[in-house]
């Protein structure tokens, strides 16, 4: 049934709108446009089949996995520790020691983010390189303060009572930790 464009109420068929008295038109029924049947394009990029690379080792994916580095990451927190627990006993040659293990612990960590097997080749070779230099320079460290203790008490030995030594030790103890003192306070 027609309705009314000035009232909105349904004519009931009649030329003028029972409602308002309005004279009603016939209003055209829009029609949808026809448009001719086109295949539709998708507008994203099917994926690509997974097509593995060639290298001289056969196939591989083209992401790379590096392997663990528990190994390496545990001597040179080992070499650190042992450093630290190390560092009075050996004059401070531990230090070094201690420097090494943290430089190698660097390394071993980079292991696990190495984008390629060469690089994380060379990671793990300078973190095995920097362990084991860290645990011959602990050892030499403790074989050195060893033979200085054999020979000092060689020294009490030969004429100094063993409180006269523990004397003189602390003596040297109390200049150094002096030294030490006025060192940290200049800067």
């Amino acid at each position: 049934m027609p309705i009314c464009k000035y009232c909105g109420q349904e004519t009931g068929g009649s030329p003028f709108c029972q409602n308002c008295g309005a004279k009603v038109e016939e209003q055209p029924i829009p029609q949808q446009p026809v448009f001719p049947e086109q295949p539709v394009q998708p507008s994203y990029q099917p994926e690509q089949p997974y097509t593995p690379q060639q290298s001289s080792y056969g196939v591989q994916p083209p992401y790379y996995t590096p392997g663990g580095a528990g190994g390496v990451i545990a001597g040179n927190i080992i070499a650190i520790v042992f450093g630290v627990v190390c560092c009075c006993c050996t004059n401070f040659i531990s230090l070094i020691s201690m420097i090494l293990g943290i430089v190698g612990l660097v390394f071993a960590s980079k292991i696990k983010s190495s984008a390629n097997a060469q690089e994380e080749a060379s990671n793990r070779s300078k973190a095995r390189i920097l362990m084991i230099i860290a645990f011959l320079v602990l050892v030499g460290g403790l074989v050195f303060t060893i033979i200085r203790t054999i020979i000092n008490f060689n020294e009490v030995a030969d004429g100094k009572s063993f409180s006269e030594y523990l004397e003189s030790i602390y003596e040297s103890v109390s200049e150094s930790v002096e030294k030490m003192g006025s060192i940290l306070i200049r800067r």
